[in-house]
C-alpha cells in the first residue's frame, strides 16, 4: 500500500495494557481512553483499531522478500481478526451500558462484522495454494492472488472504518476520548487505503471482463472447428 500515514505495527498481544500516563503515539493529542473488555481488563480500543492496520497495510517496499503469494492475504485475515477483537470490546461496552449506547448501532456493527468475515472466507477459499501459484506456468493464479488480496484489504479496511464511525459517535464527538487529531489522521489513512484498492479493483474488473469475453469467443471458435 502507498498510504501516506504509516500505521504502527501491532504487537502479538493486541491488548493495550493500562499505564498511569500515556499520551498516545507521537503525541496523539490527549491521554489514552480505555474501556473494559469481557475479562475486565482496560483496553485502548482506538489503538487496537490503528494497530490492526499495521498488520496488513504494509507498503510494498517494506514487505519481506520471503513473502509467498498468499502471505499478504493471510496478514489481512489477521488484521480483520484484530479489528473484530476491537469491535467486540465496543459491543460488550454497549451491552453493559444500554442507556448510553444505541443498541441498534451495536447490532449493526455486529452485522457488518459477520458480513466482513463471510466475504473474507470466500476470498480465502477461492485462492489456490502457494505451491500451485508458483508452479503454474501461467499468470492466471498470480492475478487471482492479487485480486483476492486487494479485495480482502477493501473488506478489512471498510470494517475498520465502520468501527471508527461507531467510535467517533460515542467517544470522539462527545469528548470522552481527547485524541481527535490522531483519530482523524488514521480514519483518513484507512479511507485512503480503501479508496486506493477500489481504484485497483476497477482495473481487475476490466481485465476479468475482457478475459471472459475473449474466452467466450475462443469457445465459439473451437466449436466451429
Amino acid at each position: 500500500m502507498t498510504n501516506v500515514h504509516p500505521f504502527p505495527k501491532s504487537p502479538k498481544d493486541n491488548t493495550v495494557k493500562p499505564h498511569r500516563k500515556d499520551p498516545g503515539p507521537a503525541g496523539g493529542g490527549g491521554p489514552a481512553f480505555r474501556l473494559r473488555d469481557h475479562k475486565g481488563d482496560l483496553v485502548d480500543v482506538l489503538m487496537m483499531v490503528i494497530q490492526a492496520g499495521g498488520m496488513y497495510l504494509i507498503p510494498t517496499t517494506d514487505r519481506p522478500d520471503s513473502d509467498l503469494p498468499t502471505t499478504h492475504l493471510l496478514r489481512t485475515l489477521d488484521g480483520l481478526d484484530a479489528l473484530t477483537d476491537a469491535a467486540n470490546v465496543l459491543i460488550y461496552d454497549a451491552r453493559r451500558y444500554p442507556a448510553d449506547c444505541s443498541q441498534e448501532a451495536a447490532d449493526a456493527l455486529i452485522g457488518k462484522g459477520k458480513q466482513a468475515h463471510k466475504m473474507m472466507r470466500k476470498l480465502y477459499d477461492m485462492l489456490p495454494s502457494d505451491e500451485f501459484i508458483m508452479t503454474m506456468d501461467s499468470y492466471g493464479p498470480d492475478l487471482m492472488a492479487e485480486y483476492a488480496t486487494n479485495a480482502a484489504i477493501i473488506v478489512a479496511s471498510t470494517f475498520a472504518m465502520d468501527i471508527m464511525a461507531y467510535y467517533d459517535e460515542l467517544f470522539i464527538r462527545t469528548g470522552k476520548d481527547k485524541r481527535k487529531a490522531m483519530f482523524r489522521d488514521f480514519q483518513g489513512a484507512y479511507r485512503e487505503a480503501r479508496d486506493e484498492c477500489f481504484s485497483r479493483s476497477e482495473g481487475h474488473e476490466f481485465l476479468i471482463k475482457e478475459l471472459s469475453s475473449a474466452h467466450r469467443s475462443l469457445q465459439r471458435m473451437w466449436k466451429e472447428l
